[in-house]
């Protein structure tokens, strides 16, 4: 059997389909709170369409809304103490939480498409 490697995650930002149902996943959770992610599946820029995307998110939330921010953190499922780490100590704190967020969702995805076979 295959072996999983969730230590690096870039061999699975170059696949569509993984990054389609990558995109899907963002776009659900986010959803919830009425923020909406806009994805055109192109293979050449999709992790980085999507990543601009959820950084657009994630600015205005770190902004204009703290506390919608933290309840997307926690339906993603953000390890807390390492987004408030984050969020303090890093020059571009909304751009490495949004790569954070971006790696958590991809994550999902691979476990779930790892365990489907």
């Amino acid at each position: 059997m295959e072996e999983l490697n969730l230590r690096d995650l870039s061999p699975y930002q170059k696949r569509l389909d993984i990054i389609e149902k990558t995109a899907a996943q963002v776009q659900k959770d986010f959803q919830l709170f009425n923020l909406e992610i806009a994805f055109s599946g192109n293979p050449e820029t999709a992790y980085s369409e999507l990543f601009q995307e959820v950084h657009h998110h994630i600015q205005y939330l770190w902004n204009k809304n703290q506390e919608a921010l933290w309840n997307i953190l926690y339906r993603i499922d953000l390890d807390e103490e390492k987004a408030l780490k984050t969020l303090h100590l890093e020059e571009e704190p909304t751009e490495k939480l949004s790569d954070m967020i971006l790696q958590r969702e991809l994550k999902k995805v691979v476990i779930r498409e790892f365990y489907k076979k």
